[in-house]
């Protein structure tokens, strides 16, 4: 998340000055808090409709829209440029309703007898079946992730989530508040790992949404890119001898998700640790890439995912292609002319 949100144009003065960044987080607070608590007195879906509406409208607006469409542009290059369009409204769309959702996640996670995040189990997992046994839980920005969550806390697993906190503490602490109701502990990304081994050890399973750059991480191809990508959570698996289960989040209708469950990824065979950690998590990439083709408009990736020499080279082929292809419809005058 920016780091002001209504006080965007004042950003550098806020850098500078404590007072004026205190005011900002405050004002982006205040403005936050009072947008969920109407949320709040809507119907689930039509709240999510709602987000879905007002994202798709003004997200591609955002600075963060280029972002995202370049990675889309990369992800798919034989999309055309509408098509690319497309696929970004949706996916803002998407990322509108998620915002929506967060005044409605209990009624998500526990509304309607439970009926609005249908389980689907591939393989036997057996965290699921005997809680004692911690895994390693991944995911992707698809749908509205935080509902993961819900799903493998519903199994009765003690569970906790490493997340991204904003740069605005009060935001963190806002949004956290709501994260409560899907029932699991949260771990910030940056402080998390001498927590989330504690959480492992006493048995606890852990969280972690997997599709970002971690810049410190191992490159690893996503949509033939290398991107860099972190090998903690198949690390883990390996060095302790946990499940790394994969997690599908689908958008079914409004605010109802269908979780799927996959079995957990095969432990290839070697004395290198880190060699192996990578080929685990290239089945990841693979299978996030399946979810993404058939799904593009659920996937919200507003951050550079790949160095930035991919989207030079990306660039530059769309320049080339522009510049050496013949206008589709000559005039009549040209054909003359070329003839």
């Amino acid at each position: 998340m920016a780091r002001f949100i209504l006080g965007h144009r004042l950003r550098a003065l806020g850098e500078r000055h404590g007072v004026v960044e205190a005011v900002l987080y405050r004002l982006d607070r205040a403005f936050f808090g009072t947008l969920l608590w109407l949320i709040r007195l809507l119907p689930v879906d039509a709240a999510s409709r709602l987000g879905a509406l007002v994202g798709g409208t003004l997200g591609p607006r955002f600075r963060k829209g280029r972002a995202l469409e370049d990675n889309l542009r990369l992800a798919f290059p034989d999309k055309s440029e509408d098509e690319i369009h497309r696929i970004a409204r949706a996916a803002w769309a998407n990322a509108g309703a998620v915002f929506a959702e967060y005044g409605h996640l209990d009624a998500i996670t526990f509304g309607d007898d439970g009926s609005r995040i249908a389980i689907e189990l591939r393989g036997d997992i057996r965290t699921l079946r005997d809680a004692t046994h911690p895994a390693v839980f991944v995911t992707a920005h698809q749908a509205n992730w935080e509902v993961s969550a819900a799903a493998i806390a519903r199994h009765g697993v003690p569970l906790a989530v490493v997340y991204s906190p904003p740069t605005n503490p009060l935001l963190d602490e806002l949004l956290n508040r709501w994260r409560t109701r899907l029932g699991c502990g949260l771990l910030a990304r940056d402080e998390s790992m001498r927590p989330l081994l504690h959480a492992l050890r006493k048995g606890t399973s852990v969280g972690i949404v997997m599709d970002r750059r971690v810049d410190s991480g191992k490159d690893v191809a996503l949509f033939g890119h290398p991107k860099p990508t972190t090998l903690v959570p198949a690390r883990l698996a390996l060095r302790h001898g946990f499940d790394l289960v994969p997690i599908r989040i689908e958008r079914l209708q409004g605010a109802r998700f269908r979780v799927t469950f996959h079995p957990p990824v095969a432990v290839p065979e070697g004395d290198d640790e880190i060699a192996r950690a990578v080929r685990m998590t290239e089945s990841v990439h693979a299978l996030f890439e399946q979810w993404i083709r058939e799904r593009p408009g659920d996937w919200f990736c507003s951050k550079r995912l790949w160095p930035k020499s991919a989207y030079a080279v990306r660039r530059g082929r769309v320049q080339q292609a522009a510049a050496t292809t013949p206008p589709a419809n000559p005039s009549p005058a040209r054909e003359l002319t070329d003839g």
